[in-house]
């Protein structure tokens, strides 16, 4: 096995996670108090390149730089860069509860062919949501009580070889429905045990496997809701948790070059934006007290058919998971 196939297998995919369960129906914890997650806004940088330094990650392979902000989740952003003779790798990470706005960029050039360099940039930042109605008391969630998060996307992907030929090359975004209460960074967070649903959008590179692995070392491949060649300008999730919920969303960027004169740049630094949409005749309110990009009186957004949103704004969808390495993507 390669150097850099060992690596990529080792990576921090998600490093993100929940704590025990609440256990309560949809009744109970619509009625119950408003148990509260831990809101936070996280960037995260990893390289793989000769200059790194094994920076805050136990493996001197490779460098890792994460910041990290709760209680209160204020703004997280991290960057990262390295060059030589070699190429360069190039991160930017931005996680702002506040106004709503993720932003990523991850930039790589490979000139020996030797190095096989990588970078991969993340963006994330979780809240709880309490839903009441007008005169304060708790909002009667029923299974057909719809919620609804619309995610705007801007930016551009470019690189030497198309993306769909470039091994684990790729950007994603991630947002995972929980129960009430078990919101925690440092936990598992996606399709655990306190999880309702979560949503993987796959842009830029359809077909490679995104892993998951969270700080316990649990592994496991998610399932994409949608793939993309381009960056759709808006992204859909609509949801029915059954009452209060906690969420987190992640986007993120980058992979390994191993070929000489090669080069990427995944750019979403122009802003990820965030939108969310409560039950009709309900209230809701962040646990944090910072979140205020939704309108909680707007009805949620009508949401494609999963086939449809495969094929928006994507003419050709190539599907090469069986040919590839697992991706190089951490979160």
């Amino acid at each position: 096995m390669s150097r850099s196939q060992s690596v990529t297998k080792r990576w921090p995919i998600l490093a993100l996670g929940m704590i025990s369960s609440i256990g309560l129906s949809a009744q109970a914890h619509a009625a119950a108090a408003f148990p509260t997650g831990i809101a936070f806004t996280e960037a995260l940088q990893f390289s793989l390149n000769p200059l790194a330094a094994g920076l805050n990650y136990t493996d001197p392979c490779c460098d890792s730089v994460t910041v990290t902000n709760s209680a209160p989740a204020s703004l997280a952003t991290s960057t990262y860069t390295k060059s030589g003779t070699w190429g360069s790798v190039t991160g930017f990470a931005s996680a702002d509860l506040a106004t709503g706005q993720l932003k990523v960029r991850a930039a790589v050039s490979d000139l020996d062919g030797t190095s096989h360099p990588s970078v991969s940039t993340n963006a994330i930042f979780g809240d709880s949501f309490n839903t009441r109605i007008t005169n304060g008391t708790p909002f009667a969630w029923s299974a057909a009580s719809q919620a609804a998060f619309t995610i705007g996307l801007n930016g551009t992907l470019t690189s030497s070889s198309p993306l769909a030929s470039t091994n684990g090359v790729d950007v994603f975004v991630i947002l995972s429905i929980l129960q009430p209460g078990t919101l925690d960074p440092s936990k598992q967070l996606i399709n655990g045990p306190n999880s309702i649903q979560y949503f993987f959008w796959n842009i830029g590179n359809p077909g490679t496997k995104i892993y998951y692995t969270d700080l316990q070392g649990n592994i496991q491949v998610l399932v994409p809701t949608a793939e993309y060649t381009s960056i759709p300008s808006t992204l859909s999730a609509a949801f029915a948790p059954g009452g209060n919920f906690d969420w987190v969303l992640a986007v993120g960027a980058g992979g390994q070059l191993g070929t000489a004169d090669s080069s990427y740049d995944l750019d979403l630094s122009h802003t990820l934006t965030l939108s969310y949409a409560g039950p009709n005749g309900s209230v809701t309110s962040a646990a944090s007290g910072q979140f205020a990009n939704f309108d909680p009186t707007l009805a949620p957004a009508s949401v494609p058919e999963p086939a449809s949103l495969v094929l928006l704004g994507c003419a050709v969808i190539v599907t090469v998971a069986a040919r590839r390495r697992p991706g190089s993507i951490a979160i």
